[in-house]
């Protein structure tokens, strides 16, 4: 019997001036009605008195030194697509939040202070995102932070944020590593956590399907995050992790993978990767007959991937971070119409969050009024409630874990252009459910020295 396929996943204001004309009137002199001889009288000199307004202009605030932040991010290899979405989202967020303010570069002006973005590719290595913040800091002098695509680089820059007492704030990257077991109080993040990902789904499926769980996942630090999680929220609606199967980021046969977790007996396969190899993942499950024999899930990715990825899966239901078609508040509606004038096309899976990520650090800004130090910025941040793309978004103060809201979509269509305007809108979902910002209850990962700062917030228990 073929079992179902779930998928987881300024404003410029116009000041107009009418000028009146004053007109001297003219007295105009009898016609005499006898000829008479005029002598004209001797003309005396008067002083001309000059008339003029006071005007007085406002006075204009002096601007602050240049703040410079850099954002490190994955602008090549196999998630290019990602770091470009982080690149564009961040840079309409500060335009957004600068509203109409700009220095005579063109550059935003944040709590009276220019920004300049520094960005720089990783490649997806630590090592490099490592060297390129120390270069970032000690040669050109950014304040701030912010990224990365990938967890593992993620994960090794908050050593760096924290020997330089400067903020990270983390967007695109999942792994809850970095604001767990990893943390430090200069490492923040507007991303979203592995456990996001699987809470809501986890319930779904123990509950409808079956207890028993097999994990695919790619043998990083975004996969190994996703695992725990995974263990965590089936555990939790009383399902069980007994085929956890780590495979390499460069794997490009998982036949032997896929079939360790057929032969597992489990009745549900979730599959976390990223990049491009999830073509070639699925391709391979349908070639297996996974697809027929277990309940498939995963999540909805970026827009470009749906037609190779998901072409046997339309009526499916399944997780996704964002998709700009979902949210209804101001924010969202500023963002896909000034990306859409700026880049031609529809925002994409990760842009709200490198826009979050913006709004986050600006309202901290103004908060601390252009301080960008880290302890600063520390008090400005923890605690911060904002609207962003995806709705309210709250930063915690106990861990720095961001609470958002999640969509539940159901994939109808995958045509990406349904109007034929020759403009991708990639209207693909209806919306099923939105979580609110603070519905999952993401546990607080906190480990030694930083444990005790969860509170009373849900921790997992010890093995």
């Amino acid at each position: 019997m073929k079992k179902s396929l779930f998928f987881v996943v300024a404003m410029l204001l116009v000041l107009s001036m009418v000028l009146g004309a004053c007109v001297k009137p003219i007295e105009q002199t009898p016609e005499p009605t006898e000829e008479v001889v005029v002598t004209e009288p001797p003309v005396e000199e008067t002083e001309e008195v000059v008339v003029t307004e006071e005007v007085t202009e406002e006075p204009v605030a002096e601007l602050g030194p240049v703040l410079k932040i850099g954002q490190i991010g994955m602008m090549s290899g196999l998630m290019a697509l990602y770091g470009m979405q982080q690149e564009r989202g961040f840079q309409l967020g500060l335009e957004y939040m600068a509203n109409g303010n700009f220095d005579d570069q063109g550059r935003p002006i944040i709590a009276g202070r220019p920004v300049e973005v520094i960005v720089k590719d990783d490649e997806g290595s630590p090592e490099k995102a490592v060297s390129l913040a120390q270069e970032l800091i000690e040669k050109d002098g950014v304040e701030i932070l912010q990224g990365p695509v990938s967890s593992a680089s993620a994960v090794a820059l908050t050593n760096v944020a924290l020997e330089n007492k400067i903020i990270l704030m983390i967007d695109p990257a999942a792994s809850s590593f970095p604001t767990g077991p990893n943390f430090n109080p200069y490492v923040f993040r507007t991303s979203r956590t592995s456990f996001d990902d699987t809470l809501v789904i986890a319930k779904y499926l123990v509950e409808n399907v079956g207890p028993d769980f097999a994990h695919i996942y790619v043998d990083n630090a975004f996969g190994q995050g996703s695992n725990v999680a995974l263990a965590y929220a089936v555990a939790k609606y009383g399902g069980n992790l007994i085929a956890p199967v780590a495979v390499p980021f460069e794997t490009t046969d998982f036949t032997a993978y896929i079939q360790q977790a057929m032969d597992s007996g489990a009745d549900n396969l979730f599959l976390t990767w990223s990049g491009t190899g999830y073509v070639t993942l699925f391709q391979q499950l349908t070639d297996l007959g996974t697809l027929d024999s277990m309940t498939v899930g995963t999540g909805f990715g970026d827009n470009a991937s749906f037609a190779a990825v998901f072409g046997s899966a339309v009526g499916s239901t399944g997780l996704n971070v964002y998709h700009w078609t979902v949210p209804e508040n101001p924010v969202n509606d500023w963002m896909v119409e000034r990306h859409l004038e700026v880049f031609n096309e529809y925002p994409d899976l990760f842009t709200a969050g490198g826009f979050a990520s913006a709004i986050a650090l600006a309202s901290a800004l103004e908060k601390t009024g252009g301080d960008a130090s880290g302890d600063a910025m520390i008090a400005a941040l923890e605690g911060l409630t904002f609207d962003g793309p995806k709705g309210t978004y709250y930063i915690r103060p106990e861990d720095h874990v961001c609470e958002q809201p999640m969509n539940i979509l159901k994939l109808v269509n995958l045509d990406p252009d349904l109007d034929k305007d020759g403009i991708n809108e990639y209207r693909f979902f209806e919306t099923i459910y939105v979580s609110e910002y603070n519905e999952l209850a993401v546990p607080c990962t906190l480990e030694g020295e930083y444990a005790d700062r969860c509170g009373d917030l849900t921790v997992i228990p010890a093995p």
